[in-house]
């Protein structure tokens, strides 16, 4: 199914989910049980397969012949029923005890009582700003589920404790109406269906189950979509009647303003130190929490913000219906809430927050340590890249195209984008690097509202194919920003032909069949050039290499895709199929292709690639020689 076909489906279904949730309900659920009716048909044949194979090695007594063809059927029983097991991980983060978040404890008790939902088993405390419940099986298929309220301290320290109040009730509104339940049976439906496709994948036997597979997985999605909807707006309804429609739409509003505030108050200045700490903040929770507390953008910019979200179209693909959506549905207006007097986490959490962020200081901490020095030492190499850059410029000494691209690069990343604007618009007569610096340039200038990008990024998206879907996207957010809501739904509408496109692309390029034709690989020498270095390596122990391109349909000459065919320099280690495709893993990310490819080790099960490789004049790039 199309990426526009699915969205024209979900436009037909939301009405019917809107309109009849219980018996919408029903049919998903129809749909879940002929999921696992057809996995149970499988299920069912390969049994009886197995009997009648053991009966014939009782009754006939051919017991080699037989025992060669149960192998395959109980492997493949074995993975049927494996894909039926689906593990569900509990959510991470910090657990809440009645002794240091009693109010939250006693609000949840009091609320799960008003809406007649289950019992919370975990309160979780999350550095997310966000909230969240979940229902996740203890034993699995068999259900008996636990319960766990998830509360971001960011996004609490951002509201009232009325506003966060309405937030939590709209989570535990999911609990009452099953939807915690539905999702994780929906979850569970999708994840059987990847595990059994991708376990079938690797064994080559995915051809069985692929006919029923398209049909049903994106069918089966389209249907559950809708109900996620409008168990949103079944959990608003919840969530309104315990608090106020007031309440649940200032916390609303106030999400859709505070994110944004905090972004740019505290998270990019954060992101931006990476290049001068050698190490991450001892406190970036506790931090967070003092800018938190009054966290706002100027009024214009919050106003635009309301009004763009309360205007937006709804996305077809996004589970959330949108902010004006959810107001019209609570009867509320839009608007932006004052930052509170007192904050949900500081009622909640009250004597316990400063130890408590303490806690998650640590745990942030722990947790990034490790990319925080890599990126780091990465952000320390592009400055002094950077520096000397700069120095040869103001030596006199003019810059190779390659060092120009870089140094409009930097000068964008560690600058300002007003100092890269000449550099990259420098580059637009280059024959490399145009198509990128019209890109840069019109990136830059449509995410300031300025219209002399669009044009710009049309050009780069002409030039080279890998601009267009992060064109289209620049493009469509620009006349959201402006509120041009036909030409974003025009632009939406080419997202959809393109995504569909580039899934034809990608779907050519998964791999090598022998029904694929390859051709010469046609790289010149220079091209070839660092591929030959890797393969004549001794330490390496290529003995001999082919390169091939496959026949494609579909943007061939401007992604193609290589086979390389690797013979083993055989010897110690080197002797077993096995060996040898262990031995082709570790020099694969070695070598660098100019574009995709794969790469073939010469073994039993790839034989056949060797002998189109022998066949095809000039394809051979590398034999060693004998000393």
């Amino acid at each position: 199914m199309t990426h526009e076909a699915f969205a024209a489906k979900l436009t037909d279904l939301l009405p019917k989910a809107q309109a009849n949730p219980t018996a919408y309900r029903r049919r998903v659920q129809a749909w879940v049980w002929l999921g696992y009716g057809f996995i149970a048909l499988l299920l069912l044949g390969s049994f009886a397969l197995l009997g009648g194979l053991l009966w014939a090695v009782v009754a006939v007594g051919v017991a080699g012949i037989i025992f060669k063809l149960l192998i395959p059927v109980v492997y493949f029983v074995w993975t049927l029923l494996r894909s039926l097991w689906v593990k569900f991980d509990p959510p991470a983060g910090r657990e809440l005890s009645r002794a240091e978040a009693a109010p939250l404890h006693d609000l949840l008790r009091a609320q799960t009582r008003a809406l007649r939902a289950p019992a919370v088993h975990r309160v979780i405390l999350t550095t997310d700003f966000n909230a969240a419940a979940m229902q996740l099986p203890r034993l699995g298929l068999l259900g008996w589920p636990r319960n766990y309220v998830l509360v971001g301290l960011p996004l609490l320290q951002t509201l009232t404790p009325e506003q966060a109040a309405a937030v939590v009730a709209h989570e535990l509104g999911h609990l009452r109406g099953g939807h915690g339940r539905f999702a994780a049976l929906t979850y569970r439906v999708n994840q059987s269906w990847a595990q059994l496709v991708g376990n079938l994948e690797q064994s080559g036997r995915r051809s069985i189950v692929r006919g029923f597979t398209e049909w049903y997985v994106p069918r089966f999605n389209a249907w559950s979509h809708p109900l996620r909807r409008t168990a949103e707006f079944e959990a608003d309804a919840a969530a309104a009647r315990i608090t106020s429609p007031a309440a649940l739409a200032g916390a609303l509003c106030a999400i859709e303003v505070r994110e944004p505030a905090l972004d740019q108050l505290y998270w990019t200045p954060l992101n931006k130190s990476l290049a001068v700490e050698p190490a991450p903040p001892a406190d970036p929770i506790s931090r967070l929490l003092a800018v938190a507390r009054t966290a706002s953008l100027p009024a214009e910019e919050e106003s635009a913000l309301l009004r763009r979200a309360a205007e937006a179209d709804p996305d077809p693909f996004d589970t959330h219906p949108t902010l004006g959506e959810r107001l019209a549905a609570l009867g509320q207006p839009v608007a932006a809430p004052a930052p509170p007097a007192t904050t949900a986490a500081e009622a909640w959490l009250g004597a316990s927050l400063p130890a408590l962020a303490q806690e998650l200081d640590t745990k942030w901490r722990q947790e990034r340590a490790s990319f925080w020095r890599e990126r780091h030492a990465v952000l320390r190499d592009q400055l002094s890249s950077l520096n000397k850059l700069n120095e040869q410029l103001a030596g006199g000494t003019a810059l190779a195209e390659a060092d120009a691209w870089t140094h409009a690069d930097l000068t964008e990343d560690h600058v300002s984008e007003a100092e890269s604007l000449p550099l990259y618009r420098a580059l637009f007569d280059s024959a490399k690097y145009g198509a990128p610096a019209r890109f840069a340039v019109g990136r830059i200038l449509a995410s300031q509202d300025d219209p002399a990008g669009l044009p710009l990024l049309e050009e780069a998206m002409r030039s080279n194919p890998d601009f267009v879907g992060p064109g289209l996207a620049i493009q469509q957010g620009y006349h959201q920003r402006q509120g041009d809501r036909d030409a974003a739904r025009q632009l939406a509408s080419r997202q959809y032909h393109h995504a569909d496109f580039t899934d034809l692309v990608a779907a050519e390029r998964q791999g090598c069949t022998q029904q694929d034709v390859l051709l010469a690989h046609g790289l010149s020498d220079e091209e070839l050039a660092p591929v030959l270095a890797v393969l004549a390596d001794p330490a390496n122990r290529v003995g001999r290499a082919w390169l091939m391109r496959k026949q494609l349909t579909h943007l061939a000459a401007e992604k193609p895709y290589f086979i390389l065919v690797l013979r083993a320099d055989k010897g110690k280690g080197l002797n077993t199929d096995e060996e040898v495709a262990n031995w082709a893993s570790l020099l694969t990310p070695k070598i660098v292709l100019p574009s995709s490819g794969l790469a073939v080790p010469i073994i039993n099960e790839f034989m056949w690639v060797g002998k189109k490789a022998l066949a095809l004049a000039g394809s051979e790039i590398y034999h060693r020689q004998l000393s």
